[in-house]
């Protein structure tokens, strides 16, 4: 509504007015005097009407202004209204975007995508700290590579660390672009990603923009961001710290687990071994005398033959027990063995009983092997006992890949065989004392947890990977040198 429009009507009414005096003027030298007096009086209440319109038109004019007013005014306060719950509705699903993942790229992801909504970049990327130094490391970036090298330039200069003293989004003139002609001039926008009043790291946004064009809220908005993914980016490394320490929690109580498996082991060996082997010699003896005694041919001497088998089948569970104790540990040489000459004796010394298995023998391994620090007595027993189970695995026959190598400070050994597999659900049982899946074929469950015991006490370790149906590896972990022994 103009200004100007109350002034030109009152205008026009005053000049009405004065042509009708005028009128009235040239009347009354020509009119009666009644007639005169009626023509006044109507033009009195004529003008009274006029001024009358006049006052309503204004009032009606300020109270259209100041209608005009309060809905310029209510305009405002939707607008500032829609902005803030749209700045709700940001924070909102970048709340929700990390609070339901603990991935790391994800969080950043949510970063980059909700602060583009309301600040648009040519480029934008989160930087972490490392070290005591304040090193910047990139951990994701978003368009070009500019944001990545304003932030390199200006860690160097000292900015950075001002921008993380301050504790606040800071804005900078890309100096470069405001020097040339003709260059739309940009900025780069510093965030810190505070957790706990310390700095973990930085948030850069590299904009088409004077320095001038950013507003308050922008700032303002960027910063609750910032924070909100610094909390989500604390939270993620606590759960990943958490997820480790539970999985070496649980590596622990097996082991712990085992080692308790094999200490009641070695008690039950301790005592059967002297109660049972004092009994079994004199059996053995008395066998050896019957048969001594008894005639060629006669059938006593199957069945002298089936105690005498029993008994030494007795002994045996009883040494296998008495290894799982280490109770002879001490009593046996160590020193540098040789595992490459090792493991061609125990292979020579089954070879005859792997060919009529119909089992293919493949061999290989570095040709500068260091020894490992042992007994190599001991170390042949496992190499024997899992060549033999690998024996059993192909009834069929098939092919036992034979390998030893050398691996940063260890050598590694290994058995893969192409038999019939080990069940899944029976893989945490295998090194457990007296199980066995051939039970029904005379095994005793003790060949597996005495290798695992004799790989622990050559301070290394053992691991199995099987796919039922189609062969088992076997991996043993031995430290290479002559500095292991027993404790």
């Amino acid at each position: 509504m103009s200004d100007e429009q109350p002034v030109h009507s009152a205008q026009s009414e005053k000049d009405s007015i004065a042509q009708i005096k005028h009128l009235l003027d040239q009347i009354k030298t020509s009119a009666p005097p009644d007639l005169v007096w009626d023509l006044r009086f109507h033009t009195d209440i004529l003008v009274e009407s006029l001024r009358e319109s006049q006052a309503r038109s204004l009032g009606l004019q300020k109270e259209n202004g100041q209608l005009h007013e309060r809905v310029l005014r209510e305009r405002c306060d939707y607008e500032e209204l829609r902005a803030s719950m749209d700045e709700l509705l940001n924070l909102h699903e970048l709340t929700e975007a990390i609070s339901t993942t603990f991935a790391i790229s994800d969080i950043l992801s949510a970063l980059m995508d909700l602060s583009a909504r309301f600040l648009p970049s040519e480029s934008c990327g989160v930087f972490s700290l490392d070290g005591d130094d304040l090193k910047l490391d990139v951990l994701a970036t978003r368009g070009d590579k500019r944001v990545v090298q304003c932030v390199q330039d200006h860690s160097e200069d000292g900015i950075v660390d001002w921008v993380l003293r301050e504790a606040r989004p800071v804005v900078i003139e890309d100096m470069s672009t405001v020097e040339q002609t003709g260059v739309e001039v940009c900025s780069i926008v510093l965030v810190p990603l505070r957790v706990r009043a310390q700095n973990i790291g930085l948030y850069g946004l590299y904009c088409r923009r004077s320095k001038d064009v950013f507003t308050a809220g922008e700032m303002e908005l960027l910063s609750v961001l910032a924070n909100q993914t610094a909390v989500a980016l604390e939270n993620a490394r606590l759960y990943s710290e958490l997820s480790a320490s539970t999985t070496q929690l649980k590596d622990s109580q097996q082991q712990l687990l085992m080692a308790e498996k094999m200490a009641a082991i070695g008690r039950l060996a301790g005592g059967v071994a002297h109660e049972v082997n004092n009994p079994l010699q004199i059996i053995l003896s008395r066998v050896q005398l019957l048969r001594m005694n008894a005639a060629s041919g006669d059938r006593l001497i199957e069945g002298l033959d089936s105690i005498e088998h029993g008994v030494k089948r007795i002994s045996k569970i009883i040494r296998g027990l008495l290894d799982i104790a280490g109770h002879s540990a001490a009593e046996r040489d160590w020193g540098a063995c040789d595992v490459v000459a090792a493991l061609r004796r125990t292979l020579e010394l089954v070879q005859h009983q792997l060919e009529r298995a119909e089992v293919e023998i493949a061999f290989k391994c570095d040709d500068s092997l260091p020894p490992v620090a042992g007994n190599i007595g001991e170390l042949e027993q496992v190499f024997l006992n899992l060549i033999i189970n690998a024996q059993h695995a192909m009834p069929e026959g098939g092919t036992l890949e034979v390998s030893a190598r050398v691996g940063d400070e260890d050598v590694f050994v290994e058995f893969s065989d192409t038999g019939v597999g080990i069940p899944e659900a029976l893989l945490d049982r295998i090194f457990d004392p007296f199980f066995s899946t051939r039970s029904e074929q005379g095994g005793t469950g003790l060949g597996l947890s005495v290798s695992y015991g004799i790989v622990e006490r050559h301070g290394g370790s053992i691991t199995v990977q099987s796919t039922h149906g189609k062969g088992t590896r076997f991996s043993l972990r031995f430290p290479s040198g002559e500095g292991v022994g027993y404790e």
